[in-house]
Order: structure tokens, then sequence, then C-alpha cells
């Protein structure tokens, strides 16, 4: 019996769907846009659409290399995300939530290390210059994340922000 043709039979014997043999198949193209109740990296405006929807405003710029960059005000202070994984300035497949302090005199570092060891999703460093950064990631990739589990993430930023201005003195 022809190889081709067992490996064809087990196959579909076993249910696995398979290309065609000598088929090319590509990787996934461009992201749709966000569906209803979804985060997309890809999509910019369904994070600024997330934080209206909160009463919180937010408006797209782009940052110093042209990709999207999201700016949102809470209790005063003004907040960024950054996007990253783009391509082309588009496209994007993560975001990253961004505050930055710069104060009188430099964040020791046993305060920077300790906070990253007591936090698992935010880090902290400290610039060169000695202001005190912190950050966290979420990966959206193609498909995105719900609106709820994006506004837990969110309301996690939020009291990390809170915690760390506290643990520095700001």
């Amino acid at each position: 019996m022809n190889p081709k043709a067992i490996f064809t039979g087990l196959a579909l014997s076993l249910g696995i769907a398979a290309p065609a043999l000598g088929q090319v198949v590509s990787a996934p193209t461009a992201p749709a846009p966000a569906p209803a109740g979804q985060i997309l990296a890809s999509n910019p405006q369904s994070l600024i659409n997330f934080f209206f929807e909160q009463g919180i405003p937010a408006q797209l710029t782009t940052d110093s290399v042209g990709d999207p960059l999201v700016e949102y005000r809470v209790d005063g202070d003004t907040g960024q995300v950054f996007f990253y994984d783009c391509t082309n300035n588009t496209n994007c497949l993560a975001l990253q939530f961004y505050a930055g302090y710069k104060l009188d005199a430099p964040v020791a570092l046993e305060i920077i290390n300790g906070w990253n060891t007591d936090r698992r999703f935010v880090r902290a460093y400290r610039t060169d210059d000695g202001a005190a950064r912190i950050e966290m990631d979420i990966a959206t990739s193609y498909d995105g994340i719900s609106t709820r589990d994006f506004a837990d993430l969110y309301a996690l930023w939020v009291e990390s922000v809170r915690l760390f201005e506290q643990r520095i003195g700001w």
C-alpha cells in the first residue's frame, strides 16, 4: 500500500484534520478588529473603549517610534499604555502599563529589589538617572483577552501603582 495513503487513512481514522501533503500552511494574517467584549493590542480603539466604559478619559496617540500609545487619566494622574510587538506600527500583540517617578533622591535599590521580590506581575527598576519606574506587560496575542479579565488586570495595575508610590514615598 502507498505510504501516503496509509498516513492519510490513519489521520482520517483518528479524526485528525491535516493539510494535504505538499500544502503550504501560512502564519495567521493580521487579526480582525476586536469583537465586542475583547481587548486587542492590534485594535487600540478597543482599549480606548474600555477606558471610556469605565468613565476614564483616554486618548490615542503615538510613541516616539510611531507605535500606538494610549494616555489616560485616573485620580488626577496621567497613565500610559505602550504597544509592543507591532508590525509597521500596527497589528501589535502586547500592551505595557507604565509609570515613572523622579524623586529628589534616587530610590534605594533595596526598595526596588524588595518590590520585585514581593510582587509577581508588576516589575520595578531604577534608571541611570535615579528615576523609579514600574511596568506591567499584557500579551493579547491574536485573539485578545476579555474585558472582564482586562478589568481585573487594570485593577491590579491601579493597586500596584498605589502601593509602589507608598513604598517609594511619592
